[in-house]
């Protein structure tokens, strides 16, 4: 077999039509048609292939992935990107759109000063006028700086006379308090004279900086500025939230739609968000909200960083914008708690102080590092349950909890991350084998990949208006055709698709999702328990093979039982054969509960055959091969104690090996038989412990032979995961003299036994006790009790 990448559409392939005419409708058919081409060349490319491939750069980048969090190497692989502490803002600062943003004279040499080459550096023309010695760096986005250090050749004299100024990118404003767009207030400053060292180090603890100014004042002959070095915090991972698949959510009690949360995670100090209070009124009692940070992934994160100054507006009026009175801020690792809600910690807090609302802008929390996917920041807007002041009803803020930026900062490498590959066309439909990688995992890390197949797929349009704005298909239509843009073409999954799998933990795994099938998508969770170390992809491989039958479906009956008695079951299969088919002659049917085989019949014969039963169900390993349509039945015994048992039913064939099987779809496999499911239901009611039996209502543990303990049993009924499975005896005065199970379980029979003694290993005095067994289900708990008699 030889290795051959398969042609794919993507999730989103995207063909954009411009309008030419009055006819939306045209251009639709256009875009269809060239889908439709796209895919018959697919299945041209495809028909011959026996992988499907990812393991280059290109390949790579047509994942969806967060963007920021992932490394593409140019040699093919793919892994988390390192978040890292105390970095230099300027290494980076063209990542985010910064650079030289303006220099006043020489601007040849000016990117000099931010290659990472000391050798090389920037000075003024000094044959210009002084007031052009002068150089801007923009860092793109604004920074927490913590040192700033400017480094002058070593081959030269220092700069002697000079001054550094810094911008967090405040506008100056209009008498009408207007910004001015382009320019920026220097709100920090230090001037230098008869400067003898070859690096100057300003201490700019916690100074926001976006762009630096260096003025040179006086001329100092060969002298060069080489580098300008802006120590930071480290990486801010709350920039880029957004683009990686995050969101910032915004939640109150008094307003159900909030916008603006991206501003608080932009890297511009001018943009903001806060909330209005005109919208408040007096309530008697305390009005709160909620900024709800998802980060797009699992990071791990110490420290935060609130910067609440409100550069937006102009000076005269900051003092009505206020930060907060108190919050507190939760994290949350994405486990959930038993009601589904997310579980949460506390990171960091700030008690009430009357300095928070407009003194104290800026609020900085350590904490120790944890792995974090949702931050929670939790304040009130109101101070006692009241906004009234000097007797009135109005708030003294026009607006409150004021941010402009969160800064977010952690170490290390993202604990997880997500990719979804493109939708891949098999250019027909092809038997999905098994998936393969290549990865270098360290201890502590792993991958886990997780598929999903279907046999058609959607197409979904966009519409825009001339000014590049999203709008519904009924406003489309109403647009004159000047006033029409392009339309996007998407190709999406259907309904039809099945869900994800369950993931595949190690490579050569068989595959897990509904096959034959044409299409097939793949997720990627990259996982480490370490933030210092990290899994690293480099291929990525789906087997496919022709199938061994083209189609097959299945059914059970009966589809609805008793709880926790042993029933017979038949299980039918048609399969459906063409020309391409390999046939099969083996086939297995696992479940989570266990098995008894009884008997197999291929149309009207019974079939002699060979069965090997695990405890996930038996495999069958018929005489010959099938080739023919014609139904299956099979007979086994099995006891159902879980709502919705699936029964699942495989292909195999014995000359392609243990690599290759072929899952049998749902559906009508015999006319007469009213299933059309593979799952098996139990009767509807609220019972979550059944059959429950003792073996005496008298224990007489006296060592005679006779009833000398307690046997107890039950089933435990549609526990959907482990859950609490308690059972306990207790005196009549409701003291617990013994625990016999206090364990998680699922859905299952159990038993337990009582000899008569306590927690302490003492036998009990006789008398009257309570037997009881509790099971915590995921709705509602059940109990069941039982009087037992102590003898002897």
């Amino acid at each position: 077999m030889h290795l051959k990448t398969v042609p794919f559409c993507p999730d989103l392939v995207i063909f954009r039509m411009e309008q030419r005419n009055n006819s939306a409708s045209a251009y639709m058919a256009e875009s269809f048609i060239k889908i439709l081409f796209a895919c018959v060349l697919f299945l041209h490319a495809s028909t011959q292939a026996d992988q499907v491939s990812f393991s280059t750069t290109d390949d790579w980048k047509a994942w969806d992935h967060p963007n920021g969090a992932i490394e593409i190497d140019v040699t093919g692989y793919i892994k988390p990107l390192e978040v890292r502490k105390n970095i230099d803002a300027i290494k980076n600062a063209r990542q985010f759109g910064g650079g030289i943003r303006a220099v006043g004279s020489n601007p040849t040499n000016a990117r000099s000063v931010m290659d990472g080459d000391y050798s090389t550096g920037w000075a003024p023309d000094y044959s210009m006028p002084s007031d052009d010695w002068w150089i801007e760096i923009n860092l793109g986005r604004l920074v927490t700086a913590e040192q700033i250090r400017l480094h002058f050749a070593e081959d030269a004299p220092p700069m002697e006379f000079f001054s550094v100024l810094i911008a967090s990118g405040e506008q100056f404003f209009t008498n009408a308090l207007v910004p001015i767009p382009g320019t920026l207030v220097y709100g920090t400053s230090q001037t230098f004279g008869f400067n003898e060292n070859q690096v100057v180090t300003l201490d700019a603890e916690h100074v926001q900086v976006s762009v630096i100014r260096i003025n040179v004042s006086q001329v100092t002959p060969n002298a060069l500025l080489s580098e300008i070095e802006i120590r930071t915090v480290g990486d801010n991972i709350a920039l880029g939230t957004i683009e990686r698949g995050g969101s910032i959510e915004l939640i109150t009690d008094l307003q159900s739609v909030l916008e603006g949360g991206q501003n608080m995670a932009d890297g511009n100090i001018v943009t903001n968000w806060s909330l209005n209070t005109l919208h408040q009124t007096v309530t008697g009692k305390d009005i709160f909200n909620r900024i709800i940070f998802d980060l797009g992934a699992h990071y791990w994160i110490d420290q935060l960083r609130i910067i609440g100054e409100p550069m937006g507006a102009p000076p005269s009026r900051r003092s009505q914008n206020g930060n907060f009175f108190w919050y507190q801020v939760l994290a949350s690792d994405g486990s959930l708690a038993p009601d589904g809600s997310l579980r949460w910690q506390e990171v960091a807090y700030r008690p009430t102080a009357p300095e928070n609302t407009t003194e104290k802008r800026n609020f900085d929390h350590t904490f120790p590092l944890q792995k974090i996917r949702y931050l929670q920041h939790y304040f009130p807007s109101t101070e006692g349950g009241t906004i009234h002041q000097d007797g009135g009803t109005h708030s003294p803020y026009a607006t409150f909890g004021y941010v402009s930026e969160y800064q977010i900062y952690g170490d290390g490498y993202p604990g997880e991350l997500y990719l979804k590959s493109p939708i891949v066309d098999l250019g027909g439909t092809k038997g999905l084998t098994s998936i393969e990688w290549i990865a270098d995992m360290p201890m502590g890390t792993r991958i886990e990949v997780r598929t999903r197949t279907g046999n058609d797929v959607e197409q979904n349009y966009t519409y825009y208006d001339k000014n590049g704005k999203v709008v519904t298909d009924s406003r489309y239509k109403k647009l004159i055709p000047s006033f029409r843009g392009a339309i996007d073409t998407s190709i999406a999954v259907s309904q039809n698709w099945s869900l994800w799998s369950e993931p595949y933990n190690s490579s050569g795994e068989l595959f897990k999702s509904p096959s034959p099938r044409r299409y097939a998508q793949m997720d990627v969770r990259l996982l480490s328990e370490s933030p210092g170390l990290a899994p690293k992809l480099s291929k990525l491989q789906i087997n496919i093979d022709d199938p061994l039958a083209q189609k097959t479906q299945g059914e059970i009956f009966p589809n609805s039982v008793a709880a926790g008695l042993e029933e017979t079951f038949s299980y039918f299969i048609e399969p459906i054969f063409d020309s391409r088919s390999k046939g099969f002659d083996q086939l297995t049917l696992k479940s989570s509960v266990p098995m008894h085989f009884l008997n197999i019949k291929i149309g009207d014969e019974n079939v002699s055959v060979d069965v090997t039963e695990d405890e996930d169900g038996f495999s069958i390993m018929l005489p010959q091969k099938v080739r023919r349509s014609g139904t299956i039945k099979i007979d086994f015994q099995a006891t159902i104690y879980q709502n919705l048992t699936r029964f699942e039913a495989f292909l195999g064939n014995s000359d392609l090996g243990q690599g290759v099987r072929q899952f049998v779809d749902e559906g009508n496999a015999v006319d007469d038989i009213k299933s059309e499911s593979i799952s098996v239901a139990l009767p509807v009611n609220n019972y979550i412990i059944s059959n429950v039996s003792i073996s005496t209502e008298v224990l007489t543990p006296n060592g005679d032979g006779i009833s000398d303990e307690l046997l107890i049993e039950f089933d435990a009924l549609k526990l959907f995961a482990p859950r609490p499975i308690q059972v306990q005896i207790f005196n009549l005065g409701g003291t617990n003299v013994r625990n016999l199970s206090y364990d998680l379980g699922t859905a299952n029979r159990y038993s337990f036994t009582w000899d008569g003694f306590d927690e302490k290993n003492r036998l009990v005095p006789p008398g009257t006790y309570l037997m009881r067994v509790k099971v915590d289900g995921d709705a509602q708990d059940g109990i069941e009790q039982h009087i037992v008699a102590v003898v002897y």
